[in-house]
């Protein structure tokens, strides 16, 4: 049977040495009908000539400003693939990474998307198994091991996913958000519209964790999280479990701002109330937002919230 063709789709900014690392490593894929687009976020480090005089055959996508990771909307009307692969620029893949994914999508309609296993790349002990989120609408990474298994997951900030899915929406991720909680906003969609993200361990992808980013602080991080992960908590549920589950996600930030001042972090806690303010001076937007999304929805909360999990919440850092 033909190999679904896979558009790759690498987002950039200021990574030259990244994304020449990804794309030798993509030239290494056993799997081999897929096409390569690199989109770049204005970047000033020469990325796009760099990309332009040593990857021909990679189509070269050039926003005119920093979009954040949800730039990669401005890729889909270039792709076409029956399949997309969405990545970070600090990554590098296995050979047989894509082919493992694409055996989960094909197995499995109800499947929208297929998440790797992701591996620190400066220490491969570390890894990924699979991604919680809680109602309290804190997330992040559960400790993986040799013993990980195919299961259901939230969300994944990389992975294969139905070309389609995206097309229905008319993006990958919500353009408002720049960066930080829109796998999580793309998770439930998928939930929502009665599909499931599959997480795939034997698909091994290394990432070097955010390096683009590290250069923003610790603070605009934090508020970007907050305000994005509110957003999509007013967006996709529904209304009697976003009445019931509020008080919950106000008392978990409540006691995040106080840890972030016991901590000595006051300008962790100002971006988490900013984040707050942003929320309610900003609702008739999340609203018309909420309706749109509502529009797609094809499955009840009790299917949505059947993969969210309390247990991590205490054991794990807060993301920030």
């Amino acid at each position: 049977m033909k190999e679904p063709k896979v558009s790759i789709v690498i987002v950039n900014y200021n990574g030259k040495i990244l994304v020449d690392a990804l794309l030798k490593s993509i030239s290494k894929l056993s799997y081999k009908n897929y096409e390569t687009i690199v989109v770049d976020n204005s970047s000033t480090d020469g990325s796009r000539e760099f990309v332009r005089k040593n990857y021909k055959k990679t189509k070269l996508v050039e926003n005119k400003i920093n979009l954040g990771y949800s730039g990669i909307n401005s890729a889909l009307k270039f792709c076409s693939g029956e399949y997309l692969l969405f990545l970070n620029n600090d990554m590098e893949l296995d050979k047989n990474s894509l082919n493992e994914l694409a055996k989960a999508l094909n197995s499995d309609r109800d499947t929208a998307m297929a998440a790797p296993g992701l591996v620190n790349f400066y220490d491969k002990k570390l890894k990924s198994g699979g991604t919680w989120l809680s109602r309290a609408f804190y997330n992040g990474h559960a400790i993986g091991n040799d013993k990980d298994r195919e299961k259901e997951i939230p969300y994944m900030g990389v992975g294969l996913i139905r070309k389609d899915f995206v097309d229905m929406f008319g993006y990958l991720f919500d353009p408002d958000y720049f960066i930080y909680g829109e796998d999580v906003d793309l998770g439930l969609r998928i939930r929502l519209c009665g599909k499931k993200t599959l997480f795939e361990p034997k698909s091994i992808m290394y990432h070097m964790h955010s390096v683009t980013m590290q250069k923003q602080s610790g603070s605009f991080s934090a508020y970007l999280m907050e305000r994005n992960l509110l957003i999509t908590f007013f967006k996709n549920l529904e209304l009697k479990n976003i009445i019931l589950l509020l008080p919950y996600v106000k008392l978990m930030r409540f006691i995040a701002i106080i840890r972030d001042i016991l901590s000595l972090r006051p300008d962790l806690a100002l971006a988490r109330l900013k984040a707050l303010f942003w929320v309610l001076f900003n609702l008739n937007k999340i609203l018309k937002k909420r309706k749109e999304t509502q529009k797609f929805r094809k499955a009840d909360d009790n299917y949505v919230l059947k993969i969210f999990s309390e247990k991590y919440l205490f054991r794990e850092k807060f993301i920030v």
